[in-house]
């Protein structure tokens, strides 16, 4: 059977249309800018301090999400539209759950020194407490703000090493799991978008 030829090149053009592609290129063009403007944006209060969190690492975190947009681009039409949805709503799902540690994490365990809450003086601290300063804290009834502040700004006095380590691995991942997960959400989204413009 021949397929009318009006058929014919309006499938094409369903399919392989400038418009179509267009939309391609530049939503994945629109999250690789969204990653790096993430990486670069000024430090706010939920954010890592830079302590904590050296710009290398958040750049290396929008490197990701550029390099996975690249794959979505390439391979995204060949997954298929259904697939994309379930990636796209599970990437969401996994970045709203980073945003909220990220937010947690950030700002409950976020001290100054010294003291007059500028973002370069704020640093995070421990979940747990040394002995030396819950003796300090249960006898003296100091807030940690207020012992980091007599300790000059030495974590070691407040906060047991392990616990740092712990809290400011959970900032790191969750921030750069933000950064990746959520550029990858909004990449995996428009290739969906323009999966369906092609059928």
């Amino acid at each position: 059977m021949v397929v009318p030829k009006a058929r014919t090149i309006e499938s094409a053009m369903s399919k392989y249309g400038v418009f179509s592609q267009l939309v391609m290129v530049a939503a994945s063009l629109a999250s690789a800018v969204g990653a790096l403007r993430l990486a670069f944006m000024k430090r706010s209060k939920w954010q890592p301090p830079e302590e904590a969190l050296p710009a290398v690492a958040s750049r290396f975190a929008s490197l990701l999400a550029i390099v996975v947009t690249a794959l979505l681009y390439v391979f995204g039409p060949q997954i298929g539209q259904i697939a994309l949805g379930a990636l796209t709503f599970a990437l969401f799902l996994v970045a709203v759950v980073c945003l909220a540690i990220a937010i947690r994490t950030n700002i409950q365990y976020s001290f100054y020194y010294p003291k007059g809450g500028q973002e370069k003086d704020r640093k995070l601290g421990g979940s747990v407490l040394t002995p030396e300063a819950a003796k300090i804290e249960r006898e003296h009834k100091q807030t940690e703000q207020q012992m980091f502040e007599d300790a000059q700004g030495d974590k070691d006095l407040v906060w047991t090493k392990s616990s740092q380590a712990v809290v400011n691995l959970r900032s790191t991942l969750s921030f750069m799991g933000l950064i990746g997960l959520g550029t990858c959400t909004v990449a995996a989204a428009a290739m969906m978008v323009v999966v369906s413009m092609s059928h």
